[in-house]
């Protein structure tokens, strides 16, 4: 016999088997060869030469699927809240740095914008002025900055 015809009889054979064992724990086949060479499986003999099988088909006393708890649920839902809850303090804590570099940027806008000479200090104390191109610059970055931060 060809692998084709076996793996035909194979899955009919399978295809019986399961679609009479849904509601039944015994089940009788018969399994003949047919002029052409072929095994045959039928629920009725198909001829006086067909030999009988005796399939036992095993259910397993398994209990139903349980459904779903209110505990799990509850769980779930606290889970979620608690999610959520984290999800709220983040936004929270991003909003408040937001805001303080928005603050911080419009506190250096105005000093740009009022103070005459500006300066920056090193580590020993020497001053070094600000020349009007590099306030320009600084201007126009910190406009940026309250951009992105203050929206």
């Amino acid at each position: 016999m060809s692998k084709g015809a076996k793996g035909f009889v194979f899955a009919l054979c399978s295809t019986v088997l399961l679609l009479t064992s849904l509601d039944a724990s015994a089940v009788r086949y018969y399994k003949s060869i047919d002029e052409n060479g072929n095994v045959v499986f039928s629920d009725r003999p198909a001829s006086s030469d067909a030999e009988q099988i005796d399939v036992q088909v095993f259910t397993p006393d398994l209990p139903a699927p349980a459904a779903p708890t209110t505990k799990k649920s509850e769980g779930d839902a606290a889970a979620k809240v608690e999610a959520e809850q984290g999800a709220e303090e983040d936004l929270k804590a991003l909003q408040a740095t937001r805001d303080e570099n928005c603050k911080k940027a419009k506190n250096r806008l105005q000093q740009l914008q009022t103070i005459s000479r500006l300066y920056s200090e090193d580590e020993k104390g020497n001053r070094t002025y600000v020349s009007d191109d590099d306030r320009t610059k600084q201007l126009a970055e910190t406009r940026t900055l309250i951009k992105e931060w203050c929206k």
